[in-house]
């Protein structure tokens, strides 16, 4: 058997790190950041607790790199959006990103999870609270160009408002999925606002 490239220890680091990241995401929005262990993270990642920390210096670290993965596709979701601008209106733009965050709420709950526990627990972890600002004000800086696209005035509180509406929806979502009427309310804030 012949040694591995160079490209191939590569994908192989990539692959180990994604395990990683998947697991801690997974463990992170179940437990909580604080109730999740090195080692279980290790061990649901199927490697020892000591390559773990070949990839992340803490798990501070990690959790750091959890939430930008967690968000990777919404971010790039709205960018490519907004890069698209000549090509999509500024209502199909709206349209998009509420449809986006509502699919999402559907369909990736543990995201959601690990959302609203790191909300309530980012204050004691000033390195995960600076990640989540940054996460925050990209979504925030979509959310404004989308409405200055639309002829509002103060985009910036717009955005907010918005933001703490799907907030509340999300929140109200995960404590009563059954009954809650997610769809109607995609349908209002939509008709709110267009």
């Amino acid at each position: 058997m012949s040694p591995r490239t160079a490209q191939q220890l590569e994908s192989l680091k990539d692959t180990r790190k994604k395990q990683i990241l998947l697991a801690a995401f997974q463990l992170f929005s179940i437990k909580g950041y604080h109730h999740t262990a090195v080692s279980a993270i290790a061990k649901k990642a199927k490697l020892s607790k000591g390559l773990l920390y070949n990839y992340f210096e803490s798990k501070e670290d990690l959790l750091n790199e959890v939430v930008l993965f967690a968000f990777k596709d919404t971010t790039e979701v709205g960018a490519s959006m907004l890069g698209s601008v000549d090509k999509m209106s500024p209502e199909n733009m709206f349209k998009t990103l509420i449809n986006t965050y509502f699919s999402m709420l559907k369909e990736q709950e543990e995201l959601m999870k690990l959302t609203l526990s790191l909300a309530v627990q980012v204050s004691a972890i000033p390195s995960v609270h600076d990640t989540m600002m940054k996460v925050y004000n990209t979504i925030l800086g979509q959310l404004e160009s989308v409405f200055m696209s639309l002829g509002y005035k103060d985009v910036k509180k717009e955005a907010i408002l918005l933001g703490a509406i799907m907030d509340g929806i999300g929140i109200q979502y995960m404590l009563n999925s059954k009954n809650f009427p997610l769809e109607e309310m995609e349908k209002m804030i939509i008709s709110k606002y267009l």
